[in-house]
């Protein structure tokens, strides 16, 4: 007895079929009686016959309304467009005798599929770089604001592999790096398994349109394992039995999760409060249990579960509340966690994640400086304890003339002249400095605050860029450019940090920040 699937096949298909498919092959005979039944079917039920219905159809029969529907993705009857692509949704369930049409299931988030012309542009239609048997495959993917998903031969998945590696070594922004490496490493296997199978079918040899080597740019330097944990969700599907993990968990929380994690380099798993450790296809039961609640698993449990998978050892980025956070870096204690803030917060930090927008290892100080902590600004002190937000780069001086490894941080006053330099959001003390302690530093963001006016100012005097030519003598020389702030004398800083009265530490603690932009 053949083997059948049943699938629901669009009205619009299935009576296409009866009317105009002139049966030749197997395949089309037996597309046909499943048709025929179905019109039957219908009318035995009274229903109309624009009702779309289950259908009992091999292998072959499923290849022929394939075949059709990508025929009528060019349609301009906008009924055939789209039972067309609800047809086309059955394609990983077809089976073809020649390999090179075994589709895939491919993914690009926002950031990625911002690198390739959709084909609804003008600059898609008139490319000539782009293969024609990659072009059809683009057409029937789904391009959406935020990312891109369809199916597509072996020959189209390797012409994205060709891109991803590309990107992953050379493209400019880190987001994009990290997107492509992710693709490269998911999609390879899949490809060069198929492009074995291709090449027994076509007779070549085994090695041939292997998927290209990645860059060396696009390998990390370290030769640890990468992998992305993330938390799982209080909100679930109410599904009877088990399902996979990632249909599982219903939540906006963890499919926002979910999303960023497909930027972040290394695969993905699910910390789950009653399983631990597990891939996102694990299928699971429902259930109602919190972390480290009655019912929950044990830390140990999970302890092995990571040993058992050689994991020990990975560079992981957890996602997730600050109770999954330490409850991973007990596992992992260098692992990294971008999410921070309250739960609105993390929400649009992971859209930011998933649609391009830099980590914040990814981020750097675009104008960076060397000096006193005193030539600093806006620093805190007794009556006024806010602590400064700024980029520190270490110690300055004649033995550290240039600035280490960038990390945000805010200056504290613990009294005494004496300041703490921790880095941000927590209490890792980075040094202890008196005003006149050398740093590199930098501004960020909102911090700039008085000091970006004074950039600015600065920079709108340096004089236009101009041939070079004889000097004139009516030619003026430029005016100096003042410095970006003044050293204020160490008796004002003293008087406003330890004045004799409220009054008086008020008083020069103006006195000190007029002077510093002044020099008056």
């Amino acid at each position: 007895m053949t083997d059948t699937k049943t699938l629901r096949v669009p009205a619009q298909l299935r009576k296409h079929v009866i009317r105009e498919v002139k049966p030749r092959t197997q395949g089309e005979r037996e597309l046909m009686a499943a048709c025929k039944a179905g019109a039957a079917e219908l009318e035995r039920q009274g229903l109309n016959n624009m009702n779309s219905i289950d259908l009992d159809l091999t292998n072959e029969a499923l290849g022929v309304a394939l075949k059709l529907a990508r025929r009528w993705l060019d349609s301009d009857n906008g009924n055939n467009v789209m039972a067309a692509k609800s047809m086309l949704k059955y394609e990983l369930e077809y089976t073809p005798d020649d390999p090179r049409e075994i589709r895939h299931e491919v993914k690009l988030p926002k950031s990625l599929a911002g690198c390739f012309d959709a084909p609804y542009t003008s600059e898609f239609k008139t490319s000539k770089r782009i293969p024609k048997a990659v072009k059809d495959d683009m057409q029937g993917m789904s391009w959406q604001s935020n990312g891109t998903t369809g199916r597509v031969r072996n020959v189209a998945l390797g012409w994205f592999l060709e891109k991803a590696n590309y990107f992953a070594g050379m493209h400019p922004t880190p987001t994009v790096q990290r997107a492509a490496k992710k693709f490269v490493s998911t999609y390879t296997e899949p490809y060069e398994r198929t492009q074995r199978l291709i090449n027994g079918y076509l007779g070549t040899g085994e090695d041939e349109e292997q998927a290209p080597e990645v860059e060396p740019a696009a390998v990390e330097e370290t030769q640890r394992k990468r992998l992305v944990v993330i938390a799982c969700g209080g909100k679930k599907s109410d599904a009877p039995g088990k399902i996979p993990a990632d249909e599982r968990y219903t939540g906006n929380y963890f499919r926002a999760c979910l999303m960023a994690a497909e930027v972040l380099d290394g695969p993905t798993m699910i910390l789950s409060a009653k399983y631990g450790l597990i891939p996102l296809t694990e299928e699971i039961e429902n259930y109602d249990v919190t972390w480290g609640g009655k019912g929950s698993i044990r830390l140990g449990v999970v302890r092995e579960q990571v040993e058992a998978l050689g994991l020990e050892d990975a560079k992981v980025t957890v996602l997730g509340g600050e109770r999954y956070v330490k409850a991973a870096r007990q596992l992992w204690p260098d692992a990294e966690a971008p999410l921070k803030g309250g739960i609105g917060q993390q929400l649009k930090q992971l859209a930011g994640i998933y649609e391009g927008e830099a980590l914040e290892d990814d981020e750097h100080p675009e104008r960076a400086y060397q000096g006193k902590l005193s030539e600093v600004g806006y620093l805190p002190h007794r009556n006024t304890p806010k602590p400064r937000v700024l980029w520190f780069g270490g110690k300055a001086g004649k033995t550290n003339p240039e600035p280490g490894q960038w990390v945000k941080a805010e200056v504290i006053y613990i009294g005494e002249g004496q300041y703490a330099i921790n880095r941000l959001g927590t209490t890792d003390e980075l040094m202890t400095a008196t005003l006149r302690t050398q740093i590199h530093w930098a501004p960020v963001g909102s911090a700039l605050r008085g000091m970006a006016e004074l950039i600015e100012e600065n920079e709108g005097q340096e004089p236009a860029e101009v041939e070079e030519t004889s000097p004139s003598p009516s030619m003026a020389p430029a005016p100096p450019m003042r410095p970006l702030c003044f050293e204020v004398p160490a008796n004002f800083l003293e008087l406003a940090e330890e004045g004799d009265t409220e009054a008086a530490r008020a008083y020069w603690t103006r006195r000190c920040e007029e002077y510093r932009k002044t020099g008056k």
